[in-house]
């Protein structure tokens, strides 16, 4: 941390899931604070993850204020609950008590040594342009110019050149910004620039230099910053992405080189850490025979892809959800454009058949397994209709009542009440079964070390997901080995969508790994050790199991691989 330097970067800490990375920044902005006590912090973090930052600053009580700002509804819920009690004379127009404590804990963080913390929907929310208020054109002022030094938590989420958040981030008037991901390479090469871009806004500048032959001369031309994005980003795809993507191997080895180039002085990988020191991992993909009605289902729906240029979404929609139970169908307003209102009627007899749908009948075999186990199950979806589907099956089989045996994590529950429901599911003798939760809202930076066994309900066409997912439960904290179960419907668009994870997996690893990455055909094994699995199939007399595959890879991935580089100013 030298405190001299022309020109300034920022940094990529991309360790594993559970490796400890909100610890080490802490333990980075305690030392850094105190070297430069002018820097003033600011931490953003996703709505899933404050709870965890609020829970480690606690525990290792941190020598220094830290200020969080709270969005509006976690603070009309529950901290100004709380003020209310103990200063009942408080002021009652809730949207001005949370503007009054938004800014005094600005004008704190201002005026001596601290650290800011809030969401990124907050963060967006304070600093939109179009506001007529003065109170909310200060605050955005103050939250683009006086950082010091930026913290992106998750800082892969705002990757979409057209995100708002992305362009608001841009703005903050620093270049010291260290971006957090435990899954960096996310969907392609074009989303990977625009996250190293967030990250370290000269690398736009360094992408330029080393892939544009005419760089010199149009440096000297005046350009917008929107514009040398685009150009960046093209220049990255064409000359490095595509020849990643090709067959020739030579093509490829030199593509790889050229990208490590660019990043390696500013990227820290590190895949391992405590995660090799725990139990075990095994990871089992298994591709699931469609029921009679859902094959009839799936069918209809497949049978509609020519129809239309590309996928559309309420297609997919359809399919994912006939996947796990038919039922599901007659949960969305857009099943009509491809059923009959008969056919969508003589669904709803066979909304607690458990063998009309093959994904719910392997779950409803599991999990009295996992009981007699002493095994907590934690099972993750898209959408909010097999949560609830689920409830009620739960109630209805086994008398159990949400909040207690089965909890629920979706994206609508506040901060404080996702750490009530975390800790309820943490809790050692406690009544709680099983945690459904939604991995769109909750496959990120939170804890649930209490499960062993992890059931993926949905195919996904990102894999870093699914990764992040089960970093959930395979994480410091586990004292069981954690079984994974990726549950696809055979022959359908779940096998497509595996497929292209898969692959992007592959490109994945080949960016961050220093050794040869094997093909992804090598990474799939017949063997299953799993007792509890061998069980259900052997006496598995609906053959529900078209084909099972332990990915050998994704069980055996935690490996020590050593930290590359610290950050560095460049």
């Amino acid at each position: 941390m030298e405190k001299k330097k022309k020109r300034r970067g920022g940094c990529v800490i991309s360790h594993s899931p559970g490796a400890g990375k909100t610890l080490l920044i802490i333990a980075f902005l305690v030392s850094y604070l105190k070297l430069f006590p002018g820097s003033r912090p600011l931490v953003l973090a996703p709505k899933t993850t404050l709870y965890t930052w609020y829970k480690e600053i606690i525990k290792w009580k941190v020598p220094i204020p830290v200020y969080q700002i709270h969005g509006g509804q976690t603070y009309k819920g529950e901290v100004l609950k709380q003020r209310m009690k103990l200063a009942p004379g408080l002021p009652r127009n809730q949207d001005v008590m949370h503007v009054l404590d938004c800014l005094e804990k600005m004008q704190r963080w201002l005026s001596h040594p601290s650290i800011l913390l809030m969401g990124y929907t907050s963060f967006l929310t304070l600093t939109r342009e179009d506001s007529h208020y003065a109170h909310r054109k200060y605050m955005a002022q103050l939250l683009k110019q006086c950082p010091g030094i930026l913290i992106l938590d998750e800082g892969h989420n705002p990757r979409s050149t057209k995100s708002r958040l992305r362009k608001a981030l841009m703005k903050v008037n620093t270049r010291l910004r260290v971006l957090l991901s435990g899954t960096l390479f996310q969907n392609n090469f074009g989303e990977y620039f625009n996250t190293l871009c967030l990250a370290r806004p000269v690398f736009v500048n360094e992408v330029l230099k080393e892939l544009d032959p005419k760089y010199e001369k149009r440096n000297k031309e005046r350009q917008t910053q929107f514009s040398l994005e685009n150009r960046g980003r093209k220049l990255l795809i064409d000359k490095i992405s595509k020849k990643i993507d090709s067959n020739k191997g030579e093509e490829r080895a030199q593509a790889l080189k050229t990208l490590k180039k660019l990043t390696s002085k500013f990227i820290d990988v590190y895949e391992g850490g405590t995660s090799d020191k725990l139990p075990g991992l095994q990871c089992y993909t298994l591709m699931m025979k469609s029921t009679s009605l859902q094959q009839e289902i799936l069918l209809k729906l497949q049978n509609q892809r020519p129809v239309y240029k590309g996928f559309p979404l309420e297609l997919e929609l359809l399919i994912t959800l006939g996947a796990i139970h038919p039922w599901l169908i007659r949960t969305t307003a857009c099943s009509s454009q491809y059923f009959t209102p008969e056919e969508l009627e003589d669904l709803e007899q066979f909304k607690f058949d458990m063998k009309s749908g093959s994904k719910v009948r392997f779950v409803m075999n599991l999990i009295p397994r996992c009981l007699i186990r002493n095994e907590k199950v934690l099972i993750f979806c898209h959408n909010i209709a097999p949560i609830n589907l689920f409830l009620q099956i739960f109630e209805r089989f086994y008398g159990w009542r949400k909040g207690r045996e089965v909890l629920v994590l979706q994206g609508d529950i506040e901060l404080f009440e996702r750490g009530r429901v975390m800790d309820k599911f943490e809790e050692p003798g406690g009544p709680s079964k099983v945690m459904l939760a939604s991995i769109t809202a909750c496959a990120e930076g939170i804890s649930l070390t209490a499960a062993s066994r992890v059931i993926l309900l949905d195919s996904e066409w990102n894999p870093s997901k699914s990764k992040q997912a089960i970093a959930r439960a395979f994480r410091p904290g586990q004292n069981k080995v954690v079984y994974v179960y990726q549950l696809l419907a055979t022959g359908t668009l779940e096998e497509e969508k595996h497929s292209r994870t898969t692959w992007k997996e592959w490109v994945s690893d080949m960016i961050f790994s220093d050794e040869h990455v094997e093909d992804p055909s090598h990474w799939q094994a017949p063997k299953i050790e799993d007792e509890l699995l061998r069980e259900i199939v052997e006496e598995d007399r609906a053959a529900l199991f078209h084909r099972i595959m332990k990915n050998e890879k994704a069980s055996n991935v935690i490996r020590g691989k050593g930290m590359l580089k610290k950050m560095r100013d460049k």
